[in-house]
């Protein structure tokens, strides 16, 4: 049940909006002055404040400015006289959610209440999931064990605060939409709304209007927004994801955008002043573009402030069993298979695949398995590739003949050729691994490996 604070000095009004509120299933309080009313809310919450702007000490503008300034989720409606409607404009301006000029109607009340708990529920339900969303893409929650990503999670963290362009590059599917998604809610723009819009996957006419906006007309059919993803990301971000594929002449647009912060939708002659980070992202070799001719060099520098390059799933073998047992967790609870495991034959199967999908190809692998297996536990019989773009399968190339029986039996054969690789320099292989010296000795006294069990491969 929603809670509603009346804030009047007529205690007959007070009374009155009580018993209306009650009769229609709000709990409500009164207070008769508005020092009265910030007492209360020190001590209660509320979702709505009905206030007077005619008050003694304290008026109804300078609580609703209190009221906002401390609770700012708490919507306000202002009661007024006629004679007194510049002042409820002034409180609209001030944060107000409506103004009900007296005397007023009980309908004409409750609907102004009822659209305003309305915004209020909606307010929420948006800050939740922009919430979950935000947590989904922390940098605590990015698998990343390996010494190549826990570097690059590094450098997310030094420049995410900072308002520059990011270039990052990589292999499609290597997790580049992800990271931009990080140092945004990162920085000080996490409150504001982050867009990625794909380069590569509209003709150059409708990307134009969908980052400049159009100022009115349709084309092919097509009715246009007025305003551009670049003027809706204000204060926030914009991925401009695949930018290698941007056409030249769009180039040369982005790059008077990130030189003089202004922005001229299609069709008009009025230039919009815009605050926007812009990050990029490329699977593609832009120096190599640069020569061949076919991306500008004066965007490329002006692009190529910091880069951040995402290794691909084959360059962190480290992190391929972490991100699959997580995915394993998340896509067993999305389709209704909560506790499935993974024997060793699967992780065989998952740690000597090449991965040319990278980790979106790992997700997929993992959700085909577990959507089409029946068996409460996944092996080697789960886990099939999907063919290459050539329509051949691809062959699961084995470093080495599965001959363990158990994850545990794989994790001692990964960290016994690790140490193999690294001539038993622990400094090295706990690197390698990324895991402490103490955790990496644990496992090697726990395993019982020496020296003169490792052998080159």
């Amino acid at each position: 049940m929603e809670k509603i604070l009346i804030v009047d000095g007529e205690i007959a009004l007070r009374q009155s909006l009580n018993i209306l509120l009650a009769r229609h299933s709000y709990c409500a309080e009164t207070a008769d002055s508005a020092g009265q009313a910030l007492s209360i809310l020190e001590n209660e919450h509320f979702d709505m404040v009905i206030t007077d702007l005619r008050m003694k000490e304290m008026n109804g503008l300078e609580l609703l400015r209190r009221i906002k300034n401390m609770y700012p989720h708490v919507e306000v409606i202002v009661l007024t006289d006629f004679g007194s409607i510049g002042v409820a404009l002034e409180a609209m301006k001030a944060g107000a959610f409506d103004f009900v000029t007296k005397p007023f109607k009980n309908e004409q009340l409750l609907v102004v209440v009822e659209k305003a708990l309305e915004r209020r529920k909606l307010i929420s339900e948006i800050r939740y999931l922009r919430d979950a969303l935000r947590k989904d893409y922390s940098d605590e929650n990015i698998i990343a064990q390996s010494p190549q990503m826990m570097a690059v999670m590094d450098l997310v963290r030094k420049i995410a605060s900072q308002n520059l362009t990011v270039l990052i590059s990589g292999d499609s599917g290597a997790g580049k939409k992800t990271i931009a998604r990080i140092i945004h809610n990162l920085s000080a723009r996490k409150d504001n709304r982050f867009f990625a819009i794909n380069c590569s996957a509209m003709p150059e006419q409708l990307l134009e209007i969908e980052l400049f906006g159009q100022a009115g007309g349709t084309i092919e059919g097509v009715t246009c927004t007025a305003k551009g993803l670049l003027e809706k990301a204000a204060g926030g971000t914009i991925l401009l994801d695949e930018i290698s594929d941007m056409p030249l002449s769009l180039q040369s647009r982005i790059l008077r955008v990130m030189e003089e912060k202004v922005i001229r939708p299609v069709g008009s002659d009025t230039e919009t002043e815009i605050d926007v980070r812009i990050l990029a992202s490329t699977s593609k070799d832009l120096a190599r573009m640069v020569k061949a001719g076919t991306f500008r060099e004066d965007l490329y520098y002006r692009l190529d402030v910091i880069r951040i390059h995402v290794p691909s799933l084959a360059e962190r073998c480290e992190d391929i069993m972490p991100l699959a047992e997580h995915f394993l967790k998340k896509c067993g609870g999305e389709l209704g298979r909560p506790g499935l495991r993974m024997d060793s034959s699967a992780a065989n199967s998952l740690l000597n695949y090449e991965w040319p999908g990278n980790v979106r190809e790992l997700k997929n692998t993992i959700k085909r398995a577990v959507a089409l297996t029946n068996r409460d536990t996944l092996d080697q019989e789960d886990i099939f590739f999907a063919p290459n773009v050539l329509g051949h399968p691809r062959r699961l190339q084995l470093r080495r003949p599965p001959e363990t029986s158990t994850l545990e039996d794989t994790q001692r054969e990964h960290i016994r050729r690790a140490l193999a690789s690294n001539n038993w320099n622990y400094t090295r292989t706990s690197k390698q691994l990324g895991i402490g010296r103490t955790t990496l000795w644990r496992k090697v006294k726990k395993y019982n490996l020496k020296p003169e069990t490792i052998v080159s491969d």
